[in-house]
């Protein structure tokens, strides 16, 4: 299955095995994004998370005048993951670059319902976030020293 590989990928599933990402893979779905297109819209709340599988978004913060380019993800990298910690306001908006982009979205209750059948995935998907979250803040917090 070509998504599992895609999976082994994303650092948010390091740690889990392959029956376990097969788990993951189960309850994604395919989504298809035009050049421009919009996906996550900043101050808005959502309930699920994004791997791009194919192409390219770009991530932006959109201010009272313009909007600031934070960064360009791309293949196995995951956006809007707050989403599996609660679905509050997201910090920024994504778009898809000019070429578009393939992602698979996981919607939070399909994940929880994941995570209470399987306990041992929801540890690893969460530990994996929480220290990505912690290396974002350390890195924020020395980039302002």
């Amino acid at each position: 299955m070509a998504i599992t590989n895609l999976l082994k990928r994303v650092q948010l599933f390091r740690g889990l095995t392959g029956k376990e990402l097969e788990k993951i893979a189960a309850i994604c779905r395919q989504v298809s994004l035009q050049p421009g297109e919009l996906i996550i819209e900043q101050n808005t709340t959502g309930t699920e998370m994004y791997i791009i599988a194919e192409g390219s978004v770009d991530v932006f913060i959109q201010g009272l005048d313009n909007a600031r380019g934070l960064v360009m993800l791309g293949k196995a990298q995951v956006i809007g993951e707050m989403a599996l910690i609660d679905q509050g306001y997201r910090s920024a908006s994504v778009k898809a670059t000019e070429e578009g982009a393939s992602l698979y979205l996981i919607d939070s209750e399909s994940f929880y319902d994941l995570c209470n059948q399987h306990n041992y995935i929801g540890f690893i998907v969460m530990r994996n976030l929480a220290t990505d979250i912690a290396f974002k803040l350390r890195h924020r917090n020395l980039a302002e020293l």
